[in-house]
């Protein structure tokens, strides 16, 4: 982690139970002590950054990432909530549905609405605002709430225990109950997430909308199916790919390490597939990279890969 030179971090990411139970089930003692190593590392950093005992590499890191006084993560969320906002204005408001403007915006809303989230999921892991833990639990909660009224708080608290216990059913809140199949893994999803405050909140930010002269259809079309579809893109790419099991043993525990990649071999392609969360081992591997710097850490595995196996030849 050290070595990726990631933001600042705070004490409240290291409290998590090693997720150990993975290797007494299975009985993979080297996964055992690659987590107890990880745990170390963990412990190891926090340490160095306790009061008078900063790293001043890693500070000089942190101070890179700073742009006019914020952290780089803040310009990227506020831009992000911009064009949602801007793209919103221009889809709801002014474009007639009958029109290929109409076609041609549709997935950019999509992939805005879904950019709204993805910052909210950053703030979880401190990664928009790491020198302000306040700044980026406002922007965590403003995104959350924007992107369906969501509860940004007890979100947090239930990814994290999906961090802490990655693929274990009945600990895992993101995990299937004991059918993986898509539809039945999507119904618990919603089951889990879904409340009566979110539906609350939403209907009331929909009735502002409508009450400020925006078309009906134009709501339904590109705040209704395009938020619909995000979710389904947010789901498919960022829990169900990675983590569905092998068909040939579906009832397998699909801890972190074992993550399915996507189809996404380019930049461009994992953007689009959802904001880089095709490169999930590396963000469970350090929750505190932004989404826009998970495929630097999957180009710089890669690499390292060549690298050994290149050494492993020559031997």
């Amino acid at each position: 982690m050290a070595s990726r030179g990631a933001p600042m971090l705070e004490r409240s990411d290291f409290q998590q139970p090693l997720n150990d139970e993975f290797a007494r089930q299975s009985g993979d003692m080297d996964r055992l002590q690659t987590l107890q190593n990880h745990q170390n590392l963990l412990e190891s950093a926090m340490a160095s950054e306790a009061p008078g005992h900063l790293d001043p590499s890693r500070v000089a890191v942190h101070k890179s990432r700073m742009m006019l006084g914020l952290d780089r993560g803040v310009w990227v969320a506020a831009g992000l909530i911009t064009a949602w906002a801007s793209m919103i204005h221009i889809t709801v408001f002014h474009t007639p549905l009958d029109s290929l403007q109409a076609v041609l915006l549709f997935w950019p809303m999509m992939q805005l609405h879904t950019g709204v989230f993805i910052t909210a999921h950053d703030a979880m892991h401190g990664a928009v605002a790491p020198s302000s833990p306040r700044l980026n639990r406002f922007m965590g909660r403003l995104a959350g709430t924007l992107y369906a009224g969501l509860d940004y708080d007890s979100m947090k608290k239930a990814h994290h225990e999906h961090h802490a216990h990655t693929g274990l059913q009945q600990k895992d809140p993101d995990f299937h109950s004991g059918n993986p199949g898509l539809l039945p893994w999507a119904g618990k999803f919603i089951k889990k997430y879904l409340t009566i405050k979110q539906m609350v909140i939403l209907n009331l930010m929909v009735g502002a909308v409508q009450i400020s002269g925006a078309p009906y259809k134009n709501m339904v079309i590109f705040l209704l199916c395009a938020g619909l579809l995000s979710a389904v893109q947010l789901f498919y790419f960022g829990t169900y790919v990675p983590h569905k099991p092998p068909k040939d043993n579906p009832q397998q525990i699909m801890n972190w390490e074992k993550s399915n990649p996507t189809w996404a071999t380019t930049r461009l392609a994992s953007f689009l597939t959802c904001y880089h969360f095709d490169c999930h081992v590396e963000h469970h591997s350090n929750p505190r990279l932004a989404w826009y710097e998970l495929w630097g850490a999957r180009k710089q595995a890669l690499e390292s890969e060549r690298q050994d196996s290149l050494r492993s030849e020559k031997q």
